[in-house]
Formats: structure tokens, sequence, C-alpha cells
């Protein structure tokens, strides 16, 4: 509590240097709703660095996807030469299988803008892609020190009677 104490006393003190309590609610309150933008923004890098993360795994599926479509097509193109008679059937099927790889491949094309997008957004909050889930705890922690300072400076706005 000794926390709160050092606000009452800072808002009592601003109050009688600055003339008066409105200007310093008014400062409360501003402060109060730019810990509320901040808070809402570090939420919003943290969806970036889960999107990351899900986009990475996807693309990890993707990969391991269209490496086990490419050894069907080889295993079939190996049957289809090792076969004597019709092949029609065969060569229907690497058509698909081919059709299949190739959809695959723009899959994962689209997958790979959405990551660099994702870690261009990243970039440019100075987050560093090679260690997200120590950024996470990191921006964890600070919203939780951001809460904190927002609900004191709420009680302290309440006990003047002004609610939130």
């Amino acid at each position: 509590m000794a926390g709160r104490k050092e606000y009452e006393m800072l808002f009592a003190l601003n109050a009688r240097m600055n003339g008066g309590f409105s200007g310093t609610f008014s400062k409360a309150q501003a402060e109060f709703s730019r810990l509320g933008r901040e808070i809402q923004d570090l939420h919003k890098l943290q969806g970036n660095i889960a999107s990351y993360q899900k986009q990475q795994a996807a693309i990890e599926a993707t990969r391991s996807k269209l490496e086990n479509l490419q050894k069907q097509h080889d295993l079939l193109q190996r049957e289809i030469g090792e076969t004597d008679g019709s092949t029609a059937g065969l060569e229907r099927e690497s058509v698909k299988l081919e059709q299949r790889i190739k959809d695959t491949e723009a899959a994962l094309d689209r997958q790979g803008q959405k990551l660099e997008a994702t870690g261009a957004r990243l970039k440019e909050a100075g987050v560093d892609t090679g260690n997200l889930a120590q950024k996470d705890a990191e921006l964890t922690s600070r919203i939780k020190e951001l809460r904190a300072e927002q609900d004191k400076a709420a009680d302290i706005i309440g006990q003047f009677g002004v609610g939130f």
C-alpha cells in the first residue's frame, strides 16, 4: 500500500502546486488513458507474436505435406515406368498428385508471405523473431505492471469522486 500513499501524496501535492484539483484530475485521467493505450498496444504486439508462431507452425506442416506429396509422386512415376501394359489410371493419379503439389506450393508461398509481413511488423516494433517466447514473457510482465499502475491511478481518482 506504500505505492498508493505515494500516489495520493503526489496527487495532493500536484493539485496544490498547480492551483487546483481539476487540473490534477485531468492529468490523472490522461495518465490512466495513456496506460490503457499502452496496454492495448502491448496486447496487439502479443497477438502478432502468437500469429507469427502459428504461421511458423503452419509452414512447417505444409512443408511436410509437400514433401510427402512429392515422395508419393516419385513413387507413382517409378511405378508407371515399371508397369507393363496400360498406365492410364496411374497417369490420372499422377496428374492429380501434380495438381495437389502445385496447390500446396501455392499455399506455402502465401503462408511465407504472411509470415514475412508479420515478421516485418514485429521488427518494426523492435521484436527479434529469434526469441519470441522470451519477448512474450516480457510483454506479459510489462502488461501486469501497467495494469497495477492503472489500478492505483483509478483508486486515487475514485477517492475524489471520479469513477472508472
